[in-house]
């Protein structure tokens, strides 16, 4: 080893001198990963029209990606951690791309499923990978405020996705109007030209700890939330009280409490329940899964409400969205002042606090509700989501010594993508559940009435198809559904993130507050860290 391998990342000056500019890169691959779970939520009109898909189709084309993303999440940093970071990042943008490219040449939903769930599989290796170089070369001083930065461009990219999303399904776009497999030519571009950047600037980084991996605990995660997933999604299709449905939440059930069971006792565990004896880590593991299970519900269902109810075209409805990005990347990084100030637990209560006041004013949406309502609505969101997620990635982060930060990110990442896909999967399914309760399809033929009764998609298909008075009435009835469907969902995450800030408020008050802790008190960087 020689004497420059010897020195840690953040202490070496040819890294120093370029850590904003990695920063900058790995924010990028980070982006197009988070970007790949809203962003298809522009194109599902698209989809449905073009592979006349069902909303259980729709649901499953989305949460696929983040249900094999959230589920390899840990096993992936654990071997980013064991054979290289930057191995890992490579290789998981590289399978990224692939994926995109099965999805470009997709012709059924199925095709378009699978290439989802290599998406996900290569998702799983990129994003604790970014964290994780994120933390090594930036020094204690700047970590902090690096670390704010990337959980910024985290939730930014939810909001992102239909912007960039619409764009490329506007007719004057590069790429032909209206066409859904543009969302996925976007990654093939991005991820190519991310992975040449990253294998000529970034530095490699591993735990100079080799510790074993632990395949058993991966599959029993996998599976766990697999069948949880399943048994959401397919509910309102099959019947909540259907045996497959049933037999869903009770594998659920089984593989995830054997998970804890074979964590707690096996001597190299992938996700060490130790980490969740501190408050810090097991609070903003916590914070940061209903954070995104509010946020990603949301997203999945207000672009429905914009195209297919608003009549929206897929770049307005991107546009539309704007509002709460810019919100959140503008709070964000000022995040990290405040929980100096009044500490993460106080801070993250208020987030929640913001994220129920925008979510409870969308409870009262309508179809015709001006959009200067919904837009005072998406900047309360997005400065909710920015005080709630950067502190307590920080929290997550200052629990988990440096040598290990593949773990401290996985967790970090997984409890995204869990809560991203459970709000996907439970919101998606009130509201469709909602809108098959409450459609009106009286006096449309038989044949169409079933396929209208399914989605409000569908409906609005039906009507355009029937034409006239008849058809717009449908449109129209399929919309006001819709919207009291959406308006159900939200006014049930608003409840949800109002009972999360009161626990945390609680906490707050009958413990010391907590503060990120010195990242200098850590364990010192290892040679290759």
């Amino acid at each position: 080893m020689t004497d420059t391998e010897s020195i840690p990342l953040h202490e070496r000056p040819d890294i120093h001198r370029r850590r904003w500019f990695l920063l900058a890169v790995l924010c990028l691959s980070l982006v197009m990963v988070v970007m790949s779970v809203s962003g298809l939520n522009v194109a599902i009109p698209s989809l449905q029209r073009s592979l006349d898909a069902t909303a259980t189709d729709l649901q499953w084309i989305v949460d696929s990606y983040a249900i094999v993303f959230a589920g390899l999440l840990l096993s992936a940093g654990a071997l980013g951690d064991r054979f290289g970071r930057k191995r890992a990042l490579v290789g998981g943008l590289a399978v990224f791309a692939g994926g995109s490219l099965l999805g470009v040449f997709a012709e059924s939903s199925n095709q378009v499923i699978v290439s989802r769930v290599v998406m996900g599989v290569g998702a799983a290796f990129i994003m604790p990978a970014t964290l994780s170089l994120v933390s090594a070369i930036f020094p204690p001083k700047e970590r902090g405020k690096a670390i704010a930065i990337w959980a910024g461009f985290a939730g930014a990219g939810g909001a992102l996705g239909p912007l960039v999303v619409g764009a490329l399904l506007t007719e004057w776009a590069f790429l032909p109007g209206y066409w859904w497999g543009s969302a996925f030519v976007v990654n093939v571009i991005t991820g190519v030209a991310v992975l040449l950047v990253i294998v000529v600037f970034a530095p490699e980084s591993r735990d100079d700890d080799v510790t074993p991996l632990d395949p058993l605990g991966a599959s029993l995660s996998l599976v766990g939330l697999a069948a949880l997933l399943f048994a959401i999604i397919e509910g309102p299709e099959r019947g909540w009280a259907s045996t497959p449905v049933l037999a869903g939440f009770s594998i659920a059930v089984v593989a995830l409490a054997s998970f804890v069971w074979w964590e707690r006792r096996t001597t190299n565990p992938m996700l060490p329940m130790k980490f969740f004896g501190d408050r810090g880590f097991s609070v903003g593991s916590g914070v940061i899964t209903f954070a995104f299970f509010v946020m990603f519900g949301f997203f999945f269902l207000v672009t429905q409400y914009f195209q297919l109810v608003r009549g929206y075209s897929p770049l307005r409805a991107g546009i539309s969205t704007m509002p709460l990005a810019v919100s959140l990347v503008a709070v964000s990084p000022r995040s990290a002042a405040l929980t100096a100030r009044y500490g993460v637990m106080r801070v993250i209560a208020v987030g929640f606090a913001f994220l129920a006041v925008g979510l409870g004013s969308l409870a009262f949406l309508r179809p015709g509700t001006s959009y200067v309502q919904i837009l005072i609505s998406l900047v309360i969101l997005g400065a909710g989501m920015g005080i709630t997620v950067a502190p307590a990635t920080g929290s997550i982060m200052s629990a988990v010594p440096l040598n290990k930060a593949g773990v401290g990110t996985a967790v970090n990442d997984t409890t995204r993508e869990v809560g991203g896909a459970l709000g996907i999967a439970v919101l998606g399914s009130i509201a469709t559940s909602g809108y098959r309760g409450s459609v009106d399809v009286s006096g449309v033929p038989a044949g169409a009435a079933e396929a209208a009764a399914e989605s409000v998609g569908a409906a609005v298909g039906v009507g355009r198809t029937i034409g006239g008075d008849a058809g717009a009435a449908l449109v129209e009835r399929a919309g006001v559904a819709f919207t009291d469907a959406f308006a159900a969902s939200m006014a049930s995450a608003a409840l949800i993130a109002l009972v999360a800030g009161v626990v945390v408020l609680f906490m707050s008050r009958h413990r010391p507050p907590i503060s990120l802790v010195d990242e200098s008190t850590q364990p010192a960087l290892g040679p290759d860290s």
